[in-house]
C-alpha cells in the first residue's frame, strides 16, 4: 500500500507539470485495466519517457528503466525515488519490479529487454505502449516544449500457463522473453491507423 501511495504521489507531482509541457494524447486508454498487475512494454526509451508515462496513464506507474530513460535529469529527478529507474540494471531493479507486480501494481518497462523472470514468477498481464514523439538529436534530449506526444496502449495479453513458475528455469525465462519480444514486434508491424497517429508516425509509415 505504501508503494502504491508513493507511485500515486509521483503521478500527482509530475502530471500537471508534464501535461503543461507536452500535448499528450492517449489512444485506447480503456485497454489498461483499473486493477491488477500489468507489465507495460514501452518502445520509447527517451529520457522523458518515465515522466510522460506517469503523466499520461490513468493508473500510478512504477518505471523500470535502462539507458537514456534511466539517466537523472530535470524530467526524471522530480520523481526522486518514487520510480524504479536505475542507471545500471541489476538485481535491485528486478527485485523491485517483482515486488510491485506482486502488489498488483503497474510497472512500465523503458529499455530493459530481460523481463522474462519478473513475468514468469508473477504471471502479470502484459501490454505494449507505442509512443509517437518528435525525434531528438540524442535520446538524452527531451522533446521540445509543446511537442505532441501520442501513447497507444495495446490489448491486454496474458502469459501462457507453461511460462509461469515460482522458480523458472533459464529456458522458461528465455521463452518468456521471446514471448514478450514477439508481442512488441507485432505491435510495431501492426500500428494504429495513420489518420489516428501524429505527424511523425505518419511520415515513418509513408517512407
Amino acid at each position: 500500500m505504501i508503494k502504491t501511495r508513493r507511485a500515486a504521489h509521483a503521478r500527482n507531482l509530475v502530471g500537471p507539470l508534464i501535461r503543461s509541457t507536452y500535448r499528450i494524447t492517449v489512444h485506447d486508454s480503456a485497454n489498461l485495466p483499473p486493477s491488477g498487475p500489468v507489465l507495460l512494454i514501452c518502445d520509447w526509451a527517451n529520457i522523458a519517457a518515465p515522466s510522460v508515462l506517469k503523466a499520461g496513464l490513468a493508473r500510478p506507474v512504477h518505471v523500470w528503466a535502462e539507458g537514456p530513460a534511466a539517466l537523472p535529469g530535470p524530467l526524471l529527478s522530480i520523481t526522486g525515488d518514487l520510480a524504479v529507474p536505475e542507471t545500471r540494471p541489476g538485481v535491485r531493479a528486478l527485485r523491485d519490479a517483482v515486488s510491485y507486480l506482486r502488489a498488483d501494481e503497474v510497472v512500465a518497462v523503458c529499455g530493459p529487454t530481460d523481463v522474462g523472470y519478473a513475468l514468469a514468477v508473477t504471471g502479470a498481464a502484459v501490454q505494449t505502449i507505442s509512443v509517437d514523439a518528435p525525434p531528438t538529436k540524442r535520446p538524452t534530449d527531451p522533446p521540445a516544449r509543446k511537442s505532441a506526444i501520442t501513447l497507444s496502449i495495446g490489448p491486454l495479453r496474458h502469459i501462457p500457463e507453461h511460462l509461469r513458475s515460482a522458480q523458472p528455469t533459464r529456458n522458461v525465462v528465455r521463452s518468456a522473453n521471446e514471448w514478450v519480444r514477439q508481442l512488441t514486434t507485432d505491435a510495431r508491424l501492426n500500428p494504429r491507423n495513420p489518420r489516428e497517429l501524429g505527424p511523425s508516425a505518419k511520415g515513418q509509415m509513408n517512407r
